[in-house]
């Protein structure tokens, strides 16, 4: 979920943090079409108006959280990327760090969607794609910066850009895919298995 507030932000900057987490939070307590702008507000200890300033309306602020929420799971990974040193060991930890998820974010999308109705479902789905179509972007250019630094340090070498964003979809889809599969029982001890043979498999291709 959205860590706790830089103490180097603006004012402006910290009261939009702090509106940003309130919500967040209110989301997960009571759903999205309970909380109200005046929810919001009033929790934060500001005038709606106050909040009008940066969101205009509230599929605007719930858009906002999602966005916050992205931001901070590709911070995440990237902490947990480069404490290793070499190329594979960066692949196979964000796999494995994708995989298993953040117990924080994945406890938030959980508690939001089961209390969407299928009204709030078709209502928020557009708001929903496009949070999925910027964490895919974000990851996307997260490895490729990843591979970029093994080329420059001259530890593989270029490798066709087609071919990077081919691997790196099928890569980050299987993911996914391993991620959803993983939670059923008869495949719960599969997925580390799982994430060492597909860092095997981009690895294979990205220095052939």
């Amino acid at each position: 979920m959205i860590s706790n507030i830089s103490p180097s932000l603006s004012q402006e900057e910290i009261l939009k943090s702090q509106i940003l987490l309130t919500a967040q939070e209110l989301y997960q307590r009571y759903g999205i079409k309970k909380v109200t702008m005046d929810d919001v507000a009033k929790a934060v200890g500001k005038t709606r108006s106050a909040l009008y300033y940066y969101f205009k309306n509230r599929d605007e602020l719930f858009e906002a959280v999602m966005i916050s929420l992205v931001d901070e799971v590709i911070n995440e990974l990237q902490e947990i990327i480069y404490q290793e040193e070499d190329l594979e060991k960066r692949i196979q930890a964000f796999c494995f760090a994708k995989i298993k998820g953040s117990e924080k974010t994945r406890s938030f999308i959980t508690a939001i969607e089961a209390r969407m109705d299928s009204e709030e479902r078709s209502k928020y789905s557009d708001i929903m794609w496009n949070i999925h179509q910027r964490m895919m972007h974000s990851e996307t250019t997260l490895l490729k910066k990843v591979i970029r630094d093994s080329v420059i340090t001259g530890k593989i070498s270029e490798t066709d850009p087609n071919t990077v964003d081919t691997l790196l979809f099928v890569l980050l889809s299987s993911i996914r895919g391993i991620r959803r599969e993983s939670v059923i029982e008869t495949y719960s001890n599969q997925w580390e298995k799982g994430a060492v043979m597909l860092t095997e498999m981009v690895l294979e291709k990205i220095k052939s």
